[in-house]
């Protein structure tokens, strides 16, 4: 009994040992209601829009980011062209949001005005999933009043 719990206990050291080095994204779940979350999020955000994503590339800067282009819909943070490009990466283990041609999204983006970033712990969602709209305009009215 003794010898199989030692070569259980060798060949899981042996495993570990020789195992690569891997990294995966987490993101907290808040337990916060959603109209804090979307408040928080609103304030966090450098750009919050919906739109279709018409095209999907590769970074030419970043082997292991993808660009991916939007038709704007409707805006309720940062000032935007009718047209965006957010950077991602290409893996959700990396922390990537996985975008598909043709499908509409509500996108919470950071980074600059010109290099705006979506990652899968963002509150990016597919546009059918409409729960953050309702707080987005209420926060958007709040800001313009202040």
């Amino acid at each position: 009994m003794k010898k199989a719990i030692y070569i259980s206990l060798a060949l899981t050291l042996f495993l570990l040992a020789s195992a690569e080095n891997s990294f995966a994204c987490s993101c907290l779940v808040s337990p916060e209601p959603e109209k804090k979350q979307v408040q928080r999020a609103f304030a966090d955000s450098t750009a919050i829009f919906s739109g279709e994503v018409f095209e999907i590339s590769e970074s030419s800067a970043d082997k292991d980011s993808v660009l991916v282009k939007f038709k704007v819909a409707k805006l309720w943070k940062s000032e935007l062209n009718r047209e965006v490009t957010v950077t991602t990466a290409k893996e959700s283990a990396m922390c990537g949001y996985r975008f598909e041609i043709g499908k509409k999204y509500l996108v919470y983006a950071n980074g600059l005005k010109d290099f705006l970033l979506v990652s899968n712990c963002s509150r990016t969602t597919n546009m059918s999933n409409k729960g953050d709209v309702k707080y987005l305009a209420k926060f958007k009215l709040q800001k313009r009043s202040n």
